[in-house]
């Protein structure tokens, strides 16, 4: 279903002040945006006059499939190499897995193993290397060689398995199998996890591949032939003379007859890892101002960009939350922690960059719900731990309560000495750089390189539980948490 408006305007094909609004169901963007592009074709626009943005890159891989389908020409940005990146890989390496359970790749097995990190790789990985095809059958045999935690841990991990092909066999589509991986077993937290520790959106987050990933899923129900499919389409070639694909940073400077807008949704407009939120409103502006005759903005009716409310609100339009229907939290009382960060809270009131007011409704791992005022009803923005915001006038960013720490005095008896670093756990720091060691070699790295010292200091001081916590310590980048995180998570947990 799709509800379309536009702002006062005599005609929005030709006038660029007019943008055609889109909202549509979530799975319908693509089939909407080939519609409007080949609305714009049979009205006699020239494919090289159309141009399709997106904020990311990956938000185009529906799109592009889509235009392939119906057999428009397009610049095809995207290519095979698309489906390597680590969150798309890891989803299709599970769905491997639940099809084919007699018949596993030891590369499949070894990617799901540690998304989301099981801390049980270092337990399993040498049985692995015995083979590189494995059963069902086998992998409960090196069950049967693991006790204690490792046994607990590696279970769960075939039993997320044993669940996704049953529900296979019991005939489930893909849009079903790729949300058990994301949400049942929980690939999309880790995935949210190693985003959390990056703070540059111009290329596609691993999210932002998730959700694309699903999109797909939705035009393809067959789990069998889905990732050939994809593949297949993803191979034919650009065509010079099409439709253009790109993302709105591509085309500063740059105009075109008629453009569509697509995936304008909360979490891209403004991007969830963006620290600016002007920033991102510029963005958007940069694309919604690439027209010379049309411009049209695709976005899920669910979770609509609020910059998409900004486009067609009119002057004396009261604020949502005055309006029936619209619910907020109740406002609490600012806290600061050291530093001069503030405490987030449910209903904790803020600004964001750029002016955009409202109220904290959720917080979900190291990332608060802001729940903003928009004219199509409640809209909500995510903003992560760190970023810039303004709380009773005072510039400030946002963080976690308190951590309680607790340290043995000279008793014996443990006190609280609140959220800073205790001394590091000497048997864990020991273990820790003998691992890098172990690492370096392995790798024919300098040990410098895997990581300081004092990086492996703060993991033996803080002993972090989850890849989550693990990203926060200063030195652990995105890409470091991708290599290291389960080695990192099995050395703290055997240091309790």
């Amino acid at each position: 279903m799709t509800h379309t408006t536009t702002a006062a305007a005599p005609d929005a094909a030709t006038t660029s002040s007019a943008p055609g609004i889109h909202l549509v169901d979530a799975g319908a963007a693509a089939a909407r945006a080939v519609a409007i592009v080949r609305d714009r074709l049979d009205s006699g626009a020239a494919t090289d006059g159309v141009v399709v943005l997106a904020r990311v890159n990956s938000a185009l891989l529906p799109i592009q499939i889509a235009l392939t389908d119906a057999g428009i020409g397009h610049s095809a940005p995207l290519d095979p190499q698309v489906l390597g990146r680590t969150g798309i890989r890891t989803a299709l390496a599970y769905l491997r897995l639940g099809l084919d359970p007699d018949r596993m790749q030891k590369a499949d097995i070894l990617d799901t193993l540690n998304r989301p990190a099981r801390k049980v790789k270092s337990a399993v990985q040498p049985f692995l290397q015995r083979s590189n095809r494995w059963s069902m059958g086998q992998l409960e045999q090196i069950l049967d060689s693991l006790d204690g935690v490792q046994h607990e841990r590696f279970a769960g991990y075939l039993g997320d398995l044993h669940h996704l092909t049953h529900e296979i066999t019991a005939g489930a589509d893909t849009a079903r199998c790729l949300w058990i991986i994301r949400n049942r077993i929980g690939l999309g937290e880790a995935m949210e996890a190693l985003d959390s520790s990056t703070t540059r959106p111009e290329g596609s987050s691993h999210g932002d591949d998730l959700d694309a990933l699903q999109q797909l899923a939705d035009d393809h129900p067959d789990p069998v032939t889905f990732r050939e499919r994809l593949v297949e389409r993803l191979r034919v070639p650009a065509d010079p003379d099409g439709v253009t694909l790109s993302t709105v940073h591509r085309v500063k400077g740059l105009e075109w007859d008629h453009v569509l807008v697509v995936a304008a949704n909360d979490g891209l407009f403004p991007h969830r890892l963006s620290e600016d939120v002007e920033e991102e409103r510029r963005v958007f502006h940069v694309a919604v101002t690439r027209c010379r005759l049309s411009v049209d903005v695709v976005a899920d009716r669910a979770r609509p960009s609020p910059f998409v409310a900004e486009l067609t609100r009119p002057p004396a339009e009261p604020r949502a939350r005055d309006r029936p229907g619209f619910t907020v939290p109740d406002e609490v009382t600012p806290r600061s922690k050291a530093g001069g960060a503030t405490v987030a809270e449910v209903g904790l009131q803020l600004t964001l960059p750029g002016g955009l007011r409202g109220r904290i409704a959720a917080i979900e791992g190291a990332v608060a719900v802001v729940a903003v005022d928009a004219p199509v009803g409640e809209v909500t923005t995510r903003v992560p731990f760190g970023r810039p915001v303004e709380v009773s006038g005072r510039a400030t960013t946002l963080a976690a309560a308190p951590r309680v720490t607790r340290a043995p005095t000279t008793t014996g008896r443990l006190v609280d000495v609140g959220g800073v670093d205790g001394p590091a756990d000497p048997a864990l720091l020991e273990a820790l750089k003998a691992w890098r060691t172990r690492t370096a070699q392995a790798t024919n790295s300098p040990a410098f390189l895997i990581f300081h010292d004092r990086t492996l200091e703060a993991v033996a001081a803080r002993k972090p539980g989850s890849v989550r916590e693990l990203g926060a310590i200063p030195g652990i980048g995105p890409a470091k948490l991708e290599r290291f995180a389960d080695d990192l998570l099995e050395l703290v947990d055997a240091h309790p």
